[in-house]
């Protein structure tokens, strides 16, 4: 399989469970608002797992550029921290890149 259609493929399911959880939360919610139709209760839970979905991105964006921003200025790789010491060489590396300043 290429790697496009792979990626179509996992949009497909994305949909896919995007829309089964709508239906989820608009049936029951339904019965809470049984004024508002069925057409905008699906729109409005469209709307909010869209949003969901916007922030959950838009957390690991931030999240994966605030770890940038900390190995740049030479911290450590939190994972690294499961480990007895820091990589070999890790601090001649850093005694280069200070001397290089």
């Amino acid at each position: 399989m290429s790697t496009r259609s792979g990626k179509i493929v996992f949009l497909g399911k994305l949909l896919v469970a995007a829309m089964a959880l709508v239906a989820l939360v608009a049936l029951p919610a339904r019965q809470l608002a049984p004024s508002v139709t069925l057409a905008e209760l699906l729109a409005y839970c469209a709307i909010g797992v869209a949003c969901v979905m916007a922030l959950i991105i838009l957390g690991a964006i931030c999240s994966l550029q605030f770890s940038q921003f900390i190995l740049r200025a030479g911290g450590t790789d939190a994972q690294w921290y499961w480990f007895a010491s820091e990589p070999k060489g890790l601090a001649a590396l850093r005694e280069q890149q200070s001397e290089g300043k």
